[in-house]
């Protein structure tokens, strides 16, 4: 295009039109240009974005492998890191409304569950293992 402004004869029939013409065509396809650049940028930006929480995805699984070990010897600020890491929310009953006061847990990754995943867990009756966790506090 701009060879084509260049090589246009002095001598041209509407020559100061047809400049102006293909000036707004040019103009038009660095509008094109930019408008691509700027996608392609967002494009990285949403890339390193999607590896930076596959980072933190990794990170959490090799914290759940080693759980009891690494729990043990973080402070009380690492500890609800890693909690609210692994927990969305979590939703109890009122009082009296429910013999079981959980009712259910919002996860921040998917787990496993009767053959799918889920990303929350609901608390009955019939589908809850009782566990007893005893903490302790080193001096």
């Amino acid at each position: 295009m701009e060879r084509e402004i260049d090589s246009l004869p002095a001598d041209a029939k509407y020559r100061e039109r047809k400049l102006h013409d293909m000036t707004l065509r040019l103009d038009s396809l660095y509008d094109v240009i930019v408008e691509l650049e700027e996608k392609i940028e967002d494009a990285r930006l949403r890339r390193d974005a999607i590896k930076q929480q596959a980072i933190t995805l990794e990170n959490i699984y090799k914290i759940m492998v080693n759980f009891d070990c690494v729990y043990n010897i973080i402070n009380d600020e690492e500890k609800r890191n890693v909690v609210t890491a692994l927990i969305k929310e979590i939703e109890i009953y009122r009082n009296d409304e429910s013999e079981y006061p959980l009712k259910r847990i919002g996860l921040n990754f998917p787990v496993f569950k009767d053959g799918g995943e889920v990303t929350e867990l609901l608390w009955d009756k019939g589908n809850t293992v009782e566990t007893v966790v005893s903490l302790t506090r080193k001096k």
